[in-house]
């Protein structure tokens, strides 16, 4: 993999690792992603607290609005894998298919609005959820 190939293909992984990392889901993918960080060394605890602390650090980002330099460590932890570990790629790409299958199934049992009515004017906004109209 060359250097435009491994950065278009990290990039957007790098986004799709860091919504992970603040989902539901994290706890599942943190285990495959540490697998595939450690890599040749097999030091798959190391490589889960290193990414223990870079999830501390993205939701403290998150927080404070500052997540583009968490991102960037990510990219920089895909790149550093990639390079060290080239096999990496196939077992990246099924994590992260995972992940977008995990984030595109979830369905909301329930249905948060705020509506504001005034002046014969109407501000609506939808959270979350599903609605569906019938009309009278």
């Amino acid at each position: 993999m060359n250097e435009l190939e491994l950065a278009q293909f990290a990039v957007p992984a790098a986004h799709a690792l860091l919504a992970a990392m603040v989902s539901d889901g994290w706890q599942t993918f943190k285990g495959r992603l540490a697998h595939i960080v450690a890599g040749r060394s097999g030091d798959v605890d190391l490589a889960e607290e290193n990414l223990n602390e870079l999830r501390q650090r993205v939701i403290n980002s998150q927080q404070s609005g500052e997540v583009q330099q968490q991102q960037n460590e990510i990219f920089t932890l895909l790149r550093t894998t990639l390079a060290r570990n080239p096999e990496a790629v196939d077992p990246l790409k099924e994590l992260l298919a995972d992940i977008k299958a995990h984030n595109s199934s979830v369905k909301a049992n329930t249905i948060t609005q705020k509506v504001t009515a005034q002046d014969e004017a109407v501000t609506f906004q939808q959270i979350s959820g599903t609605q569906n109209y019938r009309p009278r």
